[in-house]
């Protein structure tokens, strides 16, 4: 009697037979099975990625050196994490080895270097301009004196 009951309530009305229902039952496991296998997929490529970028770059203290370097031409690391594309802190990692330097990051600070000296030798030629010669100009009978 019991059986009859447990039978009764777990299959659907809209399923004839028990064939049905397992038919059904086995889709909906592949299906769940396929999500679960896509997630999971997912998931680890995310972490890979989050992995990558924390050690796939070398750790090498020439090139934290020289992004600390780069900080103190650029007049502070925020400038240089604002040139490189990245938040302090994470720039804090880079320069306390927790992070590798990868060559992109070396080239975006090279290029903001470039870009802050082009404006200091701009600068320079315009005071240059500005300077008058403070020697007068000795005038043609001074000369013969």
């Amino acid at each position: 009697m019991q059986a009859a009951i447990l039978t009764c309530a777990v299959k659907p009305a809209h399923l004839s037979t028990i064939a049905d229902l397992d038919a059904v039952m086995a889709e909906r496991r592949e299906t769940r099975l396929r999500q679960e296998a896509e997630e999971l997929a997912i998931r680890q490529a995310s972490r890979r990625a989050a992995k990558a970028a924390h050690t796939s770059h070398i750790l090498s203290v020439p090139r934290m050196v020289g992004l600390m370097r780069a900080g103190v031409l650029l007049g502070s690391a925020k400038a240089l994490a604002e040139a490189l594309g990245i938040q302090p802190r994470s720039l804090r990692a880079k320069t306390d080895s927790d992070r590798g330097v990868s060559c992109e990051d070396l080239i975006a600070a090279a290029d903001a270097l470039d870009a802050r000296a082009a404006l200091m030798i701009e600068h320079a030629a315009k005071l240059r301009a500005e300077v008058t010669p403070q020697i007068p100009q000795a005038s043609p009978n001074e000369a013969t004196a």
